[in-house]
């Protein structure tokens, strides 16, 4: 049921107090939330809860359904995100009316006397809407899994290094039942669910598909996780693009950080580094269906030009959908745009495939920064982007699909470097390898 226009008015009056406070209802939020129901902890990313990027995201998508709210359209790719994010986590809808609970709850411990019974109502009413929205888009898509709606095992036929220090893995994976397996739009990813050895619950990540639909493996390919902290302050600051108020202090970003999760902080790339250190070949991981609103649609017969363009792991995506593209039309062009800072994975494969295939051009940038200098990778890079010719990036053609992943810096001034030049932002998708959403700001 939609909301009146006193209840709209109610929400947008205290959406201003919620942003500033944003940070403290996010740890009132999910600390009581999972204290009364633990059994929550298997559907989150205990890094993520403990960094408090989890609760941030969740809290900041709901303020900006709520900012949006009489024109929810604005949403709509935001929200499918989210959808697809649950369905590959089996979120169902039970699990919304716990969700309600706590946030109300936090809600009223941040507005106190402003909370009022009506307040309240129009509060609620907001959350169902959202919640509508997402569970009836999530039951679609749990219907277009068909049979697959649980958790399937999975054994490691092979496992190779991509790299030659081998800091990026592929996993071959094969369903342990003998079943066969549903095909998938490359672009897509699986969730991957382990259990870690002196952790009380499942842990689980979402990993890109990083080879072509169409066998009865799936391939995964990980990249080790060195150790570079979050940035916890810039996620913090979301809020604020909501609503310019006072910036979230370093102490309650603290305060955040040390209350939600487990009692000592995960170690960086918790399920990637045991992937790649202690799974063998022969070993069971299970997966839920292929999700993700990520991908190539190889179904439409658009034969517009494709411009793939990736940092480090964040070629794996892209690989599925070049090797899709070659082998189904080779007269598609597709240009290939790659940075690493030592070896590229992929690149024996992707220069077979442009040996074999005139459509498809390569470009390889390669920079020896020190690890976990993002930034300045994304810079380096840009300059180098900078300097290759239209024809390569296929500027000319107003058809032309550019579909990026890699870090959020490096997305950026790549995605900004190409509205720059006239690119349409539909036109330019990104896949963002952590919890809440991407969005460019259309460069003045």
């Amino acid at each position: 049921m939609a909301l009146t226009r006193r209840e709209a008015d109610l929400v947008n009056e205290t959406i201003p107090a919620l942003c500033q406070h944003g940070e403290h209802i996010s740890t009132i939020f999910y600390k009581t939330m999972l204290r009364d129901h633990p059994e929550l902890n298997h559907y989150f990313n205990s890094v993520n809860l403990h960094t408090g990027k989890q609760p941030r995201a969740l809290t900041a998508l709901i303020l900006a359904f709520a900012s949006n709210i009489v024109n929810i359209s604005e949403l709509t790719p935001k929200l499918e995100r989210v959808a697809q994010k649950h369905a590959s986590l089996h979120i169902c809808p039970e699990h919304y009316e716990i969700v309600v609970k706590y946030l109300m709850r936090a809600f009223s411990a941040v507005l106190g006397p402003a909370m009022t019974e009506e307040v309240s109502v129009a509060w609620a009413k907001a959350y169902w809407l959202m919640a509508k929205m997402l569970t009836g888009r999530e039951a679609m898509i749990y219907k277009s899994f068909s049979s697959w709606n649980a958790w399937r095992a999975f054994t490691i036929s092979s496992k190779k290094p991509e790299t030659a220090d081998g800091d990026i893995v592929s996993f071959q994976l094969r369903p342990t039942d003998g079943g066969t397996l549903p095909s998938f739009k490359p672009g897509q990813y699986v969730t991957v669910r382990l259990k870690i050895k002196g952790l009380k619950y499942y842990q689980l990540r979402q990993y890109s598909l990083s080879d072509a639909p169409g066998s009865n493996t799936y391939r995964i390919t990980v990249k080790r996780d060195m150790g570079t902290s979050p940035d916890h302050h810039s996620d913090a600051n979301q809020f604020r693009s909501l609503e310019d108020g006072p910036p979230i202090s370093s102490a309650a970003s603290s305060a955040s950080d040390s209350s939600i999760g487990s009692v000592r902080a995960p170690r960086p790339g918790l399920v990637s580094n045991a992937l790649i250190d202690d799974f063998l070949e022969g070993n069971t991981v299970e997966l839920t269906h292929p999700a993700g609103e990520f991908f190539l649609d190889i179904e439409d017969p658009d034969n517009s030009p494709v411009v793939l363009i990736s940092a480090g792991a964040g070629a794996a995506p892209l690989y599925s959908m070049l090797k899709a593209v070659s082998e189904q039309d080779q007269r598609r062009p597709v240009s290939w745009i790659h940075a690493s800072r030592h070896d590229a994975p992929f690149r024996e494969k992707v220069e077979c495939i442009a040996k074999t295939n005139p459509s498809v051009t390569t470009r390889f940038f390669r920079s020896r920064l020190a690890d976990g200098d993002v930034i300045s990778l994304a810079t380096r890079f840009q300059e180098d982007f900078a300097t290759m010719n239209w024809e390569d990036l296929w500027l000319k053609s107003n058809l032309t699909r550019y579909f990026i992943c890699g870090p959020e810096k490096f997305m950026s001034e790549i995605g900004n470097h190409l509205l720059r030049n006239g690119v349409r932002a539909e036109m330019v998708k990104f896949e963002l390898y952590s919890v809440g959403s991407f969005e460019l700001k259309t460069p003045r």
